[in-house]
């Protein structure tokens, strides 16, 4: 700093008022801050925390997985010509920095690649992946940030583009596993389950892109099967 500098800077720190503790303060000890902590527990608390649910976080992983795997292809447009199976590696790996547990990561890397697989061949999945029909204003993992009901929201849009007939469409892809019957109570319920999320998306959409109509869907490659959400 000049000369002319510091003492500035000295004149402004020396017109700060000096806040003093009280001469008798003393602070206060280890039992205090206990009994403090406990006074601001939450009330009903368990005294141990629940154990960590690793099924659900392993699942949202491979979805993760999927999701960057799928958005990869379309933007290097190689997906015509990938075979999941070859990459399986590489997938084990990106699991393991994603955070799947080693004893996780071989299960997991084979939904991962079985859902990559059931996409690629679903005629439906290849439509959403632009690989067949006429869409037009294309995007993954499109993010958009905006007020919902008065909060601010930043969200990730797995999928989205517009049809033939002009019409906006934002799809979810889920990596959700079902077995056994109750098959379209599952869906039934899933669409209930997201449907706010879906709300949101197609909120901020239509301030993003206005006067396209929308609509959303929710798209389950291992069950082979898509349900529209109402928004």
């Amino acid at each position: 700093l000049q000369p002319h500098q510091e003492a500035l800077r000295f004149e402004e720190a020396a017109a700060m008022p000096l806040r003093r503790l009280p001469l008798e303060w003393q602070p206060p000890g280890a039992d205090a801050a206990l009994d403090w902590a406990a006074s601001v527990a939450p009330a009903g608390a368990d005294a141990e925390r629940p154990e960590f649910d690793w099924v659900s976080e392993t699942g949202r992983h491979v979805g993760t997985l999927v999701h960057r795997e799928l958005d990869r292809l379309t933007r290097l447009g190689v997906a015509d010509r990938y075979d999941p199976t070859q990459h399986r590696a590489r997938l084990l790996a990106e699991l393991a920095e994603l955070g799947v547990p080693p004893e996780r990561c071989a299960a997991a890397c084979e939904r991962a690649v079985r859902a990559l697989v059931r996409t690629l061949e679903d005629p439906l999945g290849r439509r959403l992946l632009g690989l067949e029909g006429a869409l037009t204003e294309v995007e993954s993992e499109l993010a958009l940030t905006g007020l919902v009901d008065g909060r601010l929201r930043d969200v990730v849009i797995d999928r989205t583009f517009v049809d033939e007939q002009g019409t906006r469409w934002i799809v979810d892809f889920k990596t959700s596993m079902h077995e056994g019957g109750g098959l379209e109570t599952f869906l039934d319920d899933e669409v209930h389950r997201y449907r706010p999320q879906l709300m949101r998306y197609a909120q901020l959409m239509r301030m993003y892109r206005p006067g396209q109509p929308v609509r959303a869907a929710l798209y389950f490659p291992l069950l082979g099967a898509m349900r529209e959400v109402p928004v």
